[in-house]
């Protein structure tokens, strides 16, 4: 279970491998992942978990046969993400996060939507919140979720989901930066592919489960140490644009809230907006703290403390 499965050597390649990353490890992420099981394993697909906790590797029978484990303790998610890239086989390859839950039909529309657009480098589907019990929680998810919370317009897209729910052509992610060995960030390969003409395409009807709730402390530290990374990332390739948002620093939560705003209340976010207002403007200016640090010192250890 913990031995390297690598891509070359499969023949024939899967339909579909699905990579997910931990630094939870088992059984903390055993729910969620196996729902992702159940329906990749529909499609004779495969699941490739990259983990990085430590914690002892589940046997066999408790994830089944279409499941590739590999453990690499103490990397972060995204050096894990840029390994399960590199260990997966499928033609097609999607990633997912270990605190998201997927339907069961998730998988095949998945494959459905690749095999309908052949031109499209990379297909995005939209993220629904399940961790509805706070106004914390629902501020977090609004803040980060905000262009892609469902209901999206499917079509051709400039920005996809991240790594919640995106599933690649192979070739897409082959030569993926790793950013001097930070590892994977889906985000700035997205935005790469897309300004190198890449066809990105959102589809509304792919849509997963996002179920994260960490309390004040944990919620606050996780969106600092995401803006640390985020910026400690891009601080290897500073540009004009980059030098700006250092000096915006103050004002830029305020405008990431506008926009927020604009982009979810039409599609029917208002009351959650009007409880979680003041938790998403904290959590905006924790995660500009968190960019302002990572521009001038680098990501330091946040991308560790990442999920």
């Amino acid at each position: 279970m913990t031995e390297p499965n690598p891509a070359a050597t499969r023949s024939p390649r899967p339909p579909l491998s699905v990579t997910i990353s931990t630094v939870q490890g088992w059984p903390e992420i055993a729910a969620n992942l196996r729902t992702v099981i159940d329906s990749v394993s529909d499609i004779g697909g495969e699941v490739v978990v990259t983990d990085g906790s430590g914690n002892q590797v589940p046997r066999s029978d408790e994830v089944g046969p279409g499941v590739v484990w590999l453990s690499y303790p103490g990397e972060s998610v995204f050096q894990l993400r840029d390994r399960g890239y590199k260990a997966a086989g499928g033609e097609i390859v999607a990633i997912t996060e270990d605190h998201v839950r997927v339907p069961p039909d998730w998988a095949r529309k998945i494959l459905d939507a690749h095999a309908a657009h052949p031109e499209a480098t990379a297909i995005g589907g939209s993220v629904e919140n399940a961790a509805t019990g706070n106004a914390m929680d629902w501020g977090s998810f609004l803040v980060v979720q905000a262009a892609v919370a469902a209901p999206i317009q499917s079509g051709p897209a400039k920005r996809l989901s991240g790594a919640v729910n995106v599933a690649y052509k192979r070739h897409a992610i082959e030569a993926m930066e790793t950013y001097g060995g930070l590892g994977a960030m889906d985000g700035l390969h997205q935005r790469h592919l897309a300004a190198t003409g890449a066809t990105l395409l959102s589809d509304d009807t792919i849509r997963v489960l996002h179920d994260q709730s960490l309390g004040f402390r944990g919620t606050t530290a996780i969106h600092y140490n995401a803006g640390r990374t985020m910026s400690g990332f891009k601080r290897q390739h500073m540009d004009a644009v980059q030098w700006l948002r250092v000096i915006g620093a103050p004002i830029i939560p305020l405008a990431r809230f506008a926009r927020a705003v604009a982009l979810l209340t039409p599609r029917g976010y208002g009351p959650q907006i009007a409880r979680s207002g003041p938790a998403m403007l904290w959590l905006l200016y924790s995660q500009g703290v968190g960019q302002f640090v990572g521009y001038l010192a680098g990501p330091g250890d946040s991308p560790g403390k990442v999920q």
